[in-house]
């Protein structure tokens, strides 16, 4: 069990889970400094997240690593509608569509 001290508030999560991960990462890099990570999956949202800064952005921010959200749900894409079509377009969970044109 992990102490959490933050009161959950929709859309803040990160504000909750953040600071438990910045005390993982930094504790890894004091005693396994030959693990140093170059880059966190994150089980989140990073700039997909309603705000456009989510616990990844949140993360990656405080720790100074890349980090990349890896969230469940698709919360928010400029352009993209949770509907009929997009059930069509995702059938299977091997199925893919391009969210960013990066």
């Amino acid at each position: 069990m992990v102490p959490v001290t933050a009161p959950y508030v929709a859309g803040f999560l990160a504000f909750r889970e953040v600071p438990v991960l910045v005390e993982a990462v930094q504790r890894l890099q004091q005693e396994e400094p030959q693990l140093q990570p170059q880059v966190l999956l994150v089980d989140g949202n990073g700039l997909l997240h309603p705000r456009g800064f989510g616990t990844a952005c949140h993360l990656g921010v405080l720790t100074d690593l890349p980090c990349i959200g890896v969230a469940k749900n698709l919360l928010q894409v400029d352009g993209l509608v949770r509907d009929e079509l997009h059930r069509e377009q995702v059938r299977s969970s091997w199925d893919l569509f391009l969210v960013f044109n990066i």
